[in-house]
C-alpha cells in the first residue's frame, strides 16, 4: 500500500513539473523577499540564458556551467542557480532580496526547445507572496519543489 502512494506521488509530481513547465507563471512578492522563478526541460540542456524584460542578463548557463560575465549589474549577488541540479532538467533560479524594479517578464530561453514566462510581481506590504497559475493545485507544487529540491518559496 504504502509503495502504491509514493509511486503516485511521483506520478505527480512529475506531471505538475510538465504542465506548470508549459505555462505561464505569476509569482508575487514583497520588497526584500526571495522568490524561485521556476524553470524545467525534460532533460539535461548544456545552454540556458535567463532575461528580465527581454533585455537585462539574470543568469546564464553556458556549456553546462554558470556564467556571470554578462550578468546585469542590478542582478549581482542576488540570483542563484541550482547547478545540481541541471543534469534533472532543472534551471529555476533563486532571486534574493527583491527590490521594485524587478517586477516584469522574465524568460527562460532553452535553445531549440522552448521558453519559459515567469512574470514578476512585487507586493506593497506584508510577508504573504505566492505562485498562482490558472491550475488548482500550485500549493501541491510549492510543496513539492521544498520537498524533493529544496527549494524554499
Amino acid at each position: 500500500m504504502m509503495d502504491n502512494r509514493c509511486n503516485l506521488r511521483f506520478a505527480l509530481v512529475i506531471l505538475l513539473i510538465h504542465e506548470v513547465s508549459l505555462q505561464s507563471i505569476t509569482i508575487e512578492a514583497v520588497q526584500g523577499d526571495s522568490v524561485i522563478l521556476l524553470c524545467s526541460a525534460r532533460g539535461y540542456e548544456k545552454d540556458v540564458f535567463w532575461r528580465h524584460n527581454n533585455t537585462k542578463t539574470v543568469y546564464d548557463i553556458i556549456e553546462g556551467k554558470e556564467d556571470f560575465h554578462d550578468q546585469d549589474a542590478v542582478f549581482r549577488g542576488r540570483v542563484k542557480g541550482f547547478p545540481s541540479k541541471f543534469t534533472e532538467g532543472n534551471y529555476s533560479i533563486r532571486l534574493s532580496d527583491v527590490i521594485y524594479s524587478d517586477a516584469g517578464n522574465y524568460s527562460c530561453k532553452i535553445p531549440n526547445s522552448k521558453t519559459v514566462h515567469v512574470e514578476l510581481r512585487i507586493k506593497g506590504s506584508g510577508r504573504n507572496s505566492g505562485i498562482t497559475t490558472s491550475t488548482d493545485w500550485v500549493a501541491v507544487f510549492q510543496l513539492v519543489c521544498v520537498l524533493l529540491f529544496g527549494f524554499t518559496l
